[in-house]
């Protein structure tokens, strides 16, 4: 079976981060024992010290017990895009009490791991087509029905939308009409698409028609 790298890199991640703090004890307790300290009655008072402290960190536990969750469970991957509490980006880490988040506008956020454990989470990452969703004002005037069929021709025309799902009239204002079109395309291409079917949708409505001396002309 071939294994996932996104996979191995957000185990190892993690458990390199867990490793770090388990070495770091232990060899506090080698060097004492180096040393002569007897580390029986040590051992006892970092326990007893170990219950207070969890008493008075109980959401960092928790979130060391989502850490541990996440990894487990696997909701998401290190290299995938989440969106959730208001920040988007790709996740950079799992660490053993937070993760971090490399958001669109190249800034790092630091997120709990008891909140993305405790809350909901999208994954866009994880399937292959995305939504695209276009809205393409109109003069309240403007005939409905032609505006639909052109706004589908410009879009059926670009290769890269795979397909239609909807498109209709969205809302209406005073002045103005809203069509909004839904159309599915490979992830990847998702923003090139959108941004390129804007441009041709607003060059395509306002061009104007040919007058009939110059269709005769033609």
């Amino acid at each position: 079976m071939k294994k996932s790298p996104r996979i191995d890199l957000t185990v190892a991640l993690f458990l390199s981060n867990a490793a770090r703090y388990i070495v770091l004890v232990f060899t506090f307790i080698a060097v004492l024992t180096t040393f002569g300290i007897a580390t029986t009655s040590f051992v006892a008072v970092l326990g007893a010290l170990g219950i207070a402290v969890g008493l008075a960190l109980q959401g960092t536990l928790s979130n060391l017990a989502a850490g541990i969750m996440l990894v487990v469970f696997r909701p998401f991957h290190v290299g995938d895009r989440i969106e959730t509490g208001g920040v988007a980006g790709m996740v950079r880490e799992i660490n053993l009490f937070f993760s971090e988040i490399d958001m669109d506008d190249n800034t790092r956020a630091v997120i709990p791991n008891g909140k993305l454990w405790g809350e909901i989470v999208r994954v866009p990452t994880r399937n292959d087509t995305a939504r695209v969703d276009l809205l393409v004002p109109r003069p309240v005037n403007d005939d409905v029905g032609v505006a639909i069929a052109k706004l589908k021709t410009i879009i059926e025309r670009d290769q890269r939308v795979m397909h239609v799902a909807a498109i209709g009239v969205e809302a209406l204002e005073a002045d103005k009409y809203i069509l909004a079109a839904h159309l599915w395309v490979n992830r990847p291409d998702a923003g090139k698409v959108r941004f390129d079917l804007n441009r041709t949708i607003k060059d395509e409505f306002d061009r104007k028609p040919p007058t009939l001396v110059e269709r005769r002309a033609g």
